[in-house]
């Protein structure tokens, strides 16, 4: 997982890590271990809620949760 383009992406919309939390109803902590680990750690819904949330499209998905390892006809998508 490339937690630096997520908090990037996360940033760059103007969310901080608590407001992206209650979005996800997790705690801070938790979503501040689940950002700064290199190791995903979000769950399918999760990830999914992301996508929503800071509206990413999914060559930044894959660049962030999957390190663009994802099959090449998931990654040429324009949007979820």
């Amino acid at each position: 997982m490339n937690v630096r383009l997520l908090k990037a992406k996360r940033v760059e919309r103007g969310f901080r890590q608590i407001d992206v939390a209650e979005k996800l109803h997790i705690t801070e902590k938790t979503m501040n271990l689940k950002e700064c680990s290199p190791v995903n750690k979000f769950t399918a819904d999760e990830m999914l809620a992301l996508v929503s949330i800071l509206s990413l499209t999914a060559e930044e998905f894959n660049s962030i949760f999957f390190d663009r390892n994802l099959p090449f006809w998931l990654s040429i998508k324009d949007q979820f």
